[in-house]
């Protein structure tokens, strides 16, 4: 279970003026269940996310993951997976690779990392495509594969920064339900932030709107 508790972030605008980003901001996640929070462009939801994951300093607060206190701990430490919008693949490797990847990094032998890639990318039907670049693949595609990278390491808690805005409308209609099943099926606790309210409702339990550095329940 995550839990934020008086979470506060002043964002300092060198063009002059601060405004706040978290307020004593309060969530609870609890645990295999998924969380969405709402809200424009600039209203601070991307940085919510990575004060969670550890690459945004907060200025008061706690961040607590199953009754710990983590908000020292450094990125690599809290077991979390971020999925950025982007998409964030490697483009110098190819499919099998980049699945990989977080394994490599957690010291697991290569080639059993590799295995374990190609294992999960025929669950997610993209055996045909392991060995070819990312960059060769279609926006349905990458975002399958960013979404098998983040859930092979089997992470603590999954990080949703708008994860199908950059694709297009019917796409992304049939991607948010096969994520929210495949979410569902690894049992993972998820905080998903988007703009689109739709996509938030289909994919989360509770949701919450980002307002002047606070959070409004909306279900």
């Amino acid at each position: 279970m995550l839990e934020l508790k008086g979470l506060r972030k002043t964002f300092h605008d060198p063009s002059g003026g601060d405004w706040l980003l978290a307020d004593d901001l309060n969530l609870t996640v609890s645990a295999g269940k998924t969380v969405a929070i709402l809200g424009p462009s600039g209203s601070g939801k991307s940085t919510l996310l990575k004060m969670i994951a550890g690459l945004e300093p907060l200025d008061d607060g706690r961040v607590i993951f199953d009754g710990k206190d983590i908000d020292r701990e450094p990125p690599e430490r809290r077991g979390f997976a971020l999925m950025f919008q982007d998409f964030a693949l490697f483009p110098h490797l190819d499919v099998q690779d980049n699945v990989a990847f977080g394994l490599v990094e957690q010291r697991v032998a290569r080639p059993l990392a590799r295995r374990r890639a190609l294992d999960l990318l025929a669950l997610f039907g993209l055996s045909s495509h392991a060995g070819q670049k990312v960059w060769k693949l279609s926006g349905g595609e990458q975002q399958r594969v960013a979404l098998a990278r983040a859930l092979i390491t089997q992470p603590r808690l999954l990080l949703l920064d708008e994860p199908f805005s950059a694709l297009d409308a019917e796409l992304r209609s049939s991607l948010r339900e096969e994520f929210r099943q495949r979410i569902t099926t690894a049992g993972m606790t998820t905080l998903l932030v988007t703009h689109d309210e739709v996509e938030a409702r289909s994919m989360s339990a509770r949701g919450y709107r980002l307002v002047d550095g606070k959070l409004v329940v909306l279900w």
